[in-house]
């Protein structure tokens, strides 16, 4: 058999050759102008190019100001080099030159930090080409990389029956997700995704790799549960237990603005911490439709449309209710079908428009009067894409044990979170301005605490609102596995003090 290069091996090729063809001249301006080099030297950049399965793109490639962009064009960053990791190895290599050239390093792999944290000024280490999804039905576990987005995720386990709870966005990916905790339409039936995980295997500052779970480094596996991406490591795969279910049956309601917040009012009552069947799961919505507000529930229910609509009869009960979706199918072609049924919220949203959120946990209870300020108060956005909404806890979420992982958000009602979307500098701060008035107006009803996978620069005291009590813990992880803090951001985990 003749030995031939591959395409991608030539391409390579041609790359670390364009990067050497430029160490050269660096080294002798460098030289006859008695200056320090940059952090990373061309012949730096092009020996890990050279080691790589994977890419490198740097400011003078053509895809730089694509590959640079996250999700939300709100976050401007612009990294000295970006790695398209493709292996395990990989991002071993690029930790490796890191740490000799004293690189700042973000860790992606969706892109979708709220927050902006998954991109840098230095180098990002993008794991979006770490893809696979692998079930191992006689052990219910299934193990997946990285960079495995839902839409890959949901559609290796369609026609499965089994299951692990998702995001409702397809593009997000489960590196970071599952850190944060990670929330979805079945997570009253099943838990928060990071209940879920039975281990991870994760590359440590110094170029190790340890796999963590209740057995192997547990204080690790404690912390990754919750403790978010860019604190200890960079997770290279997860392992999950998965459960059995062949089929969900998807909903969707929508009242008149008369009676929101008599919906509001009895969800918060009988469909959140107590009266609802954990596998009753949804999604509460105040957005716009065509300009117009609506008041309209979405969600799954993991068992038969009959039992479902038994489980809901309260609310279809209250008068104006309409029943806008009523399909059964697996959860990976439910998930999508809800993405569009019975509307898209936001509404008509321009391309390249930017989003500030923000959010916090409810666990007080709201009086009608309280819900018709948050309505009243909604109908006020200045532009219509606009979106308040709950996202139920209770069921298995509630009742994990709140000291088993760094996701600490048990005994509440809901997480309430609110979007808000600008195309300038002037309506960001129209927008965002009444964002601020609309935290504040529910406040009182807050705990304090914030969903960490919703992560706001603004917080003045991040640490207690997405950890608590458990900080001090996690700092001493932090401490214990990644002593020097190589793993940073704006709102990272902080090393102990003394």
């Amino acid at each position: 058999m003749a030995h031939r290069k591959s395409p991608a091996r030539i391409a390579k090729d041609a790359r670390v050759a364009h990067f050497r063809s430029l160490a050269a001249p660096q080294a002798a301006a460098l030289q006859a102008a008695a200056a320090p080099g940059p952090a990373l030297a061309w012949d730096a950049i092009a020996s890990l190019e050279a080691r790589l399965v994977g890419r490198i793109v740097l400011p003078s490639s053509p895809d730089y100001n694509e590959a640079r962009q996250e999700s939300n064009p709100a976050f401007q960053a612009y990294p000295e080099i970006i790695v398209y990791c493709a292996c395990e190895n990989d991002v071993l290599e690029c930790l490796a030159v890191a740490r000799a050239y004293k690189v700042w390093v973000a860790v992606r792999c969706g892109g979708h930090s709220t927050a902006g944290y998954s991109v840098n000024s230095g180098m990002v280490v993008d794991l979006s080409d770490m893809k696979g999804v692998v079930l191992d039905p006689a052990r219910e576990r299934v193990h997946v990389l990285p960079g495995t987005d839902f839409d890959h995720f949901n559609g290796a386990m369609n026609h499965t029956g089994w299951h692990v709870p998702t995001g409702a966005c397809g593009s997000v990916c489960v590196g970071g997700f599952v850190q944060g905790g990670g929330y979805g339409y079945t997570s009253r039936a099943f838990g928060i995704q990071s209940d879920l995980v039975e281990s991870f295997r994760v590359a440590l500052a110094n170029g190790t790799i340890v796999t963590a779970s209740a057995q192997d480094h547990p204080d690790l596996f404690w912390a990754l549960r919750g403790g978010t991406g860019g604190n200890f490591g960079v997770v290279l795969q997860v392992t999950y237990r998965m459960h059995r279910l062949d089929q969900v049956w998807a909903w969707a309601i929508s009242w008149d603005q008369a009676h929101a917040a008599q919906v509001l009012t009895l969800m918060q009552k009988s469909f959140m911490k107590t009266g609802a069947p954990d596998a009753l799961g949804y999604m509460m919505n105040l957005g716009y439709q065509q300009g117009v507000p609506v008041y309209m529930v979405q969600g799954m229910f993991c068992g038969t449309r009959e039992a479902g609509l038994q489980a809901i009869a309260p609310l279809l009960a209250i008068p104006s209710a309409q029943l806008l979706v009523d399909k059964t199918g697996t959860y990976p072609e439910m998930n999508i079908w809800l993405e569009d049924h019975p509307y898209t919220l936001p509404d008509n949203l321009p391309d390249g428009i930017a989003e500030t959120k923000a959010s916090g946990y409810i666990n007080t209870p709201l009086s009608p009067a309280d819900w018709q300020r948050i309505i009243d108060y909604f109908k006020t956005s200045p532009n219509p894409w606009s979106l308040a909404y709950l996202e139920p806890y209770g069921g298995a979420i509630n009742r994990y044990p709140v000291a088993d992982s760094a996701f600490i958000h048990r005994h509440v009602d809901a997480d309430l979170v609110v979007d808000v979307f600008w195309r300038n500098p002037a309506e960001r701060t129209q927008m965002e301005a009444w964002l601020d008035g609309f935290m504040q107006l529910v406040k009182p009803f807050l705990n304090g605490h914030v969903y960490q996978n919703y992560p706001d620069a603004r917080l003045p005291d991040f640490a207690n609102a997405y950890w608590g009590p458990a900080y001090p813990q996690l700092q001493q992880v932090k401490a214990r596995y990644d002593p020097t803090n190589f793993f940073h951001f704006q709102q990272s985990i902080r090393l102990p003090q003394g």
